[in-house]
């Protein structure tokens, strides 16, 4: 690696990825990537983009977020994304991607602007992007690299220290842009929708380098997860599988959504899951029915593939129904950073889950993610491109840490995962909080003594550091709100 202009970006999903095929190639970038493209949350997505196409949708895509946001959301940043969300659409096509004619209906939406291909949209955006990423000649993959900390002076980002995974030698990589792209929280919660690399790490260094996390309690819980606890299977069902018509129901065969919500099975997430949560307490039960008897059979087929095949692998296809629940998603807040994805360190850029930029307030509409990472992704990229100057790219090869996985670590992790579930899901109780977040606290003792010489437990602390942050925040937030729900005592 010659003495040039170098950014260095942390990821492995679609923002990291479109970011880095929209920085000039005069620039070398380092892509450091704990864990594969086809690990990451974006391989999972299954709904589409948000995209509003004339200026009367443009209008009502705003309202629609702004309303399922519940106040939170920054007007400014929201209208800007919005307003430009077509142009995020024609941009993506003239890169050869391929969407189905007929936008789907997701909820919290009140018209249908869901562009999406097939019911896997993750998947073949990725498929390409990342087939044409790997022919760009700037960029050195990192390839099972960990991000463990910042490199800063005088408070400003110089670099990151990354470490192998399977050598554990670690290195601080200098340059002259940082950007965390590296997504959220969701693998820290037992019941998860999300790849095995959402761990909250960049939180957890962005933490650790000094900065502050904002929103970090309103975590979006999915409502349609398959219920499969036989084969384990991480299937989400698309919200555009209710806009076909599937809508839930109690073990009776109640549509009890409407009763919560005009909207029914179609109401904002947040709505949605707790409605779902109350639901299985009252019966018991650890799931609820989606019924899809009125979803046409053609249509299922032919535009719900995938789902298609896990209902049928799972032998529900003739019973007209399966059994669903909600499980952790997305995080809505994160690294805070102003309209250009610059943090509060000079240096340093955050994009797509791991940063907070105002568009989701304290519950995400459906499928504004997307939206939200290639509009940021780009707009970072040609910033950068425009502005960088060259100073640093060295790299300095520091101490060689142990990889040996620890019984200990692992057994923590586990209950990291059990804890945030109970005490930071989709109800919470105050006082379950401020014991859990003592507990948090305890880890953080616990593997003190592993974390100077042992890599499992620096992630591990990072981890700890992203759960602790949540915890707060949500201990502070002392009113319900948005995707933050509180049991009334």
């Amino acid at each position: 690696m010659g003495r040039t202009k170098r950014v260095v970006c942390v990821g492995s999903g679609l923002a990291a990825i479109y970011f880095s095929l929209n920085l000039s190639e005069d620039i070398e970038l380092v892509l450091v990537m704990a864990e594969g493209a086809y690990q990451s949350n974006s391989y999972l997505a299954k709904g589409g983009i948000a995209v509003s196409l004339t200026f009367p949708d443009h209008l009502a895509h705003f309202e629609d977020t702004l309303r399922a946001g519940a106040g939170l959301c920054d007007t400014k940043i929201t209208k800007e994304v919005v307003f430009n969300s077509d142009d995020v659409l024609q941009k993506l096509k003239k890169r050869g991607l391929l969407f189905d004619p007929t936008p789907s209906k997701e909820g919290g939406h009140s018209r249908s602007r869901i562009q999406h291909i097939s019911d896997q949209t993750g998947k073949f955006l990725l498929d390409k992007l990342w087939f044409d990423l790997q022919k760009r000649k700037n960029t050195h993959f990192l390839s099972s690299h960990a991000a463990l900390e910042l490199v800063e002076e005088n408070g400003e980002c110089l670099g990151v220290k990354v470490a192998n995974e399977r050598t554990g030698e670690t290195q601080l990589i200098f340059a002259d842009a940082v950007v965390l792209a590296n997504g959220g929280t969701g693998n820290l919660y037992s019941h998860n929708t999300n790849g095995s690399g959402a761990n909250g790490e960049g939180s957890g260094i962005a933490v650790k380098a000094g900065l502050n996390l904002e929103d970090m309690e309103f975590i979006q819980f999915h409502p349609s997860k398959l219920f499969l606890p036989e084969t384990g299977a991480n299937v989400l069902v698309t919200e555009a599988f209710r806009g076909a018509g599937a809508f839930l129901q109690d073990k009776n065969g109640v549509d009890f959504m409407r009763k919560i919500h005009p909207l029914g099975s179609l109401a904002p997430r947040d709505i949605v899951s707790l409605g779902m949560f109350m639901k299985m307490e009252e019966e018991h039960l650890p799931f609820v029915w989606l019924n899809f008897s009125k979803v046409d059979p053609s249509l299922f087929k032919q535009q719900f593939p995938y789902l298609f095949k896990e209902v049928s692998k799972a032998n529900y296809l003739g019973k007209g129904r399966v059994p669903v629940s909600p499980a952790a998603h997305y995080q809505c807040g994160g690294i805070p950073v102003n309209k250009n994805s610059q943090t509060q360190m000079p240096g340093l850029f955050a994009i797509g889950e791991v940063a907070r930029t105002g568009l989701h307030g304290a519950n995400r509409l459906a499928s504004n993610s997307l939206l939200e990472l290639f509009y940021f992704g780009e707009k970072l990229a040609k910033q950068i491109s425009r502005n960088l100057v060259s100073g640093r790219a060295g790299v300095e090869t520091l101490e060689t840490l142990d990889t040996e996985p620890i019984q200990e670590l692992q057994v923590i992790h586990e209950n990291i995962k059990e804890l945030m579930w109970h005490s930071f899901g989709i109800r919470r109780n105050p006082l379950d909080m401020a014991n859990a977040l003592q507990t948090l606290k305890g880890f953080t003792t616990q593997i003190e003594n592993y974390t100077p010489t042992n890599l499992p437990a620096q992630r591990l602390a990072n981890r700890i550091t992203a759960a602790t942050e949540i915890a707060q925040a949500a201990i502070n937030r002392t009113r319900s709100l948005g995707c933050h729900q509180l049991v009334r005592v």
